[in-house]
């Protein structure tokens, strides 16, 4: 679930730094928590055994070693890389919560536009927003690891109220080898057509306005099923992902304090924890976790986006006067 902070950012003064900076969950320090320690007892220990294991003559080859590392440290563009990716993601990411889709639109379609209090008439409409509901949950299934563990199954989506045990079989009787979004939303096409027959809907043009209002929820999802479908291409996030890491794995030979007083890259402090390279660490790792947790926004991350929060009683309390 999206991590919410904006009480703490209610009021600009000087402790609204303070109260993001330390927030825990979702935060820079939780995602580059295990990295950062890693790295630094990696660091730690390449230290040890220069300092302490190598022979002389081997200080000298790896003090070399460390120069001509750090002197082209400028090669790999991390900047250009991680800047170029997070908006590509960002984007992407935009686009996928924008189009997750919500059946209130067609449910006040559907409340003011269907005449009639009758429990026939009722029952179309609930079935209508049901149906709604039902596509959501068939989409999410795929696209997404919490609804896919709340409904594993058909069974669990019957169970769950979305859909009746007769539907389920006849779904269950259609040879399609490919998805079955599509047939919730044929049964709304159907039940609309037949309410406009019956004339409990007034005018064509109110049915056409109704069935507008049920496509586009159709291509939100859809449009889901797209992202889902043809993912950021694998090449780009493998060369973000291992340029990083090997930035600063090369860092843990290249920021080492050299002891050779000859060296040509021989720092005036040592600094037995390089401070600065973890800091560089915290900027850039905390950059790519951004876009990791982007990339999948339907994932189990601190910061994904909420779709499992409906359920079958907050469903019928919301829609009952329908």
């Amino acid at each position: 679930m999206t991590i919410s902070y904006n009480l703490d950012v209610s009021s600009s003064s000087s402790w609204t730094f303070l109260r993001v900076i330390f927030r825990w969950r979702g935060s820079v320090w939780k995602s580059v928590f295990q990295e950062l320690i890693t790295w630094t007892i990696c660091y730690s220990i390449g230290s040890l055994v220069y300092r302490y294991l190598l022979a002389e003559y081997q200080q000298i080859q790896f003090a070399a070693l460390a120069h001509y590392m750090d002197e082209r440290m400028e090669y790999i563009p991390l900047t250009f890389l991680l800047g170029f990716f997070v908006t590509i993601v960002v984007d992407r990411w935009k686009n996928i919560f924008a189009n997750i889709g919500f059946v209130d639109n067609v449910a006040f379609y559907i409340a003011n536009y269907v005449i009639g209090n009758d429990d026939e008439t009722r029952i179309a409409k609930r079935n209508i927003v049901r149906y709604l509901c039902l596509t959501q949950v068939l989409v999410l299934r795929d696209i997404s690891i919490k609804v896919r563990k709340r409904f594993p199954n058909l069974d669990a989506v019957v169970d769950a109220g979305f859909m009746q045990p007769h539907e389920k079989e006849i779904m269950d009787k259609i040879d399609n080898d490919f998805s079955k979004y599509w047939v919730p939303i044929n049964w709304i096409f159907a039940i609309c057509v037949d309410l406009r027959l019956k004339g409990k809907i007034a005018a064509d043009v109110l049915l056409n306005g109704v069935l507008n209002e049920v496509k586009t929820f159709h291509i939100n999802l859809r449009t889901l099923c797209n992202y889902d479908w043809v993912p950021v291409p694998l090449a780009y996030p493998q060369v973000v992902f291992l340029a990083v890491r090997v930035y600063f794995l090369i860092c843990i030979v290249s920021r080492q304090y050299i002891i050779n007083d000859e060296a040509d890259n021989k720092a005036k402090i040592d600094l037995y924890i390089p401070f600065m390279t973890q800091l560089q660490l915290i900027f850039y790792m905390g950059w790519l976790k951004v876009a990791e947790a982007l990339l999948n926004p339907f994932g189990e991350d601190d910061d994904d986006l909420e779709v499992c929060f409906s359920s079958k009683i907050q469903f019928f309390l919301k829609y009952k006067k329908l």
